[in-house]
């Protein structure tokens, strides 16, 4: 996959979400108090090959572990994603 979308699709890449939707994995996280009893927001990502992501989805893989400190109560980690 090229990351270009279908025409008249509709890409949450890089917008933030009170939960992440199937299809997405995301890279940060942060409180918020915009989601009711949910507490935490997420930057909502496609994955791609080489994303670093603080989720891995279902079907792929990771090359690569970093130290972060963005993905919140997940881990201290992120994974680069192989697809």
């Amino acid at each position: 996959m090229n990351g270009i979308s279908a025409p008249g699709a509709l890409s949450l890449d890089g917008t933030w979400a009170c939960s992440v939707p199937s299809g997405y994995v995301w890279d940060q996280v942060e409180p918020t108090g915009a989601c009711g009893s949910l507490s935490y927001r997420y930057r909502l990502r496609t994955p791609v090959n080489g994303l670093w992501a603080c989720t891995i989805p279902f079907g792929w893989t990771y090359d690569s572990i970093r130290s972060t400190n963005v993905c919140g109560s997940t881990g201290p980690y992120q994974y680069r994603l192989v697809g």
